[in-house]
């Protein structure tokens, strides 16, 4: 569906604790209308809508009043560019902790790791990530690796390895993880230092190696043009870059 309309609105009043992101998740799909939902740190609630026009204002509309419970005190929305989105879900759900490690080895890349249920699932990116929702990188899915590596930085044989990203992440879309990472199709938010906002990974061939798409979703955080491995190449932990790792 082509969206028409988009808004950004902030909820404020009673509205966590009541169902308020449950309702607006039923509403919004019954309606036709993409997005998210989520609760803001100061206790309000967000919420991002798309499609057509009279949809995305009943939206609003309802938001107004709320589910049974909710006591809004107002509600700011303001007209915004369509991100693209396949669904309505609730954003905000915890998955764990993701890291991006740039690793000199016989073929340069940078590892996406990302924590599901306690082991930390691996991906080899050979151009690096990117915030440009336009470049769709090559990302071969390796071994799981422990959560105490997520902090290595250093020389390993005659390469070596930096942190260059780390944060929390979120799961996103309808299909629980890793139920989604099983079916080859997986959204999820990132906040990092350097890689913010929504990703998606797309399994192209199965294998002993399956081969991954990694996308960034069009959204505030998207850059398009922009080339962050090359912009920001300085490790988050040491501050290194990674050739002046191995010179030193």
């Amino acid at each position: 569906m082509t969206a028409e309309a988009a808004c950004r609105a902030t909820v404020t009043g009673l509205v966590q604790g009541v169902g308020f992101r449950d309702a607006t998740v039923r509403r919004a799909r019954a309606l036709g209308v993409l997005g998210w939902v989520r609760n803001g740190e100061d206790g309000s609630v967000l919420v991002h809508a798309e499609g057509p026009a009279g949809a995305v204002e009943q939206l609003r509309a309802f938001l107004v009043e709320g589910p049974p419970g909710a006591a809004v005190a107002a509600v700011d929305a303001t007209p915004v560019k369509p991100e693209g989105h396949e669904q309505f879900a609730v954003r905000g759900v915890p998955a764990g902790v993701f890291v991006v490690q740039e690793h000199a080895a016989a073929a340069h890349h940078f590892d996406l790791r990302l924590e599901v249920d306690g082991v930390m699932r691996s991906w080899a990116v050979p151009k690096g990530p990117s915030l440009d929702p336009a470049a769709k990188r090559l990302a071969v899915q390796v071994e799981d690796h422990g959560t105490g590596h997520n902090d290595f930085e250093g020389t390993l044989g005659s390469g070596g390895v930096i942190v260059w990203d780390r944060g929390v992440y979120e799961q996103g879309g309808r299909v629980p993880w890793p139920e989604a990472l099983d079916r080859g199709h997986a959204v999820f938010v990132l906040h990092g230092e350097k890689l913010r906002g929504g990703f998606a990974l797309q399994r192209t061939r199965t294998g002993a190696k399956p081969q991954w798409l990694l996308v960034k979703r069009r959204d505030e955080h998207a850059r398009p043009g922009s080339d962050v491995v090359a912009e920001a190449p300085r490790s988050v932990l040491g501050g290194e870059t990674l050739d002046e790792l191995l010179d030193g």
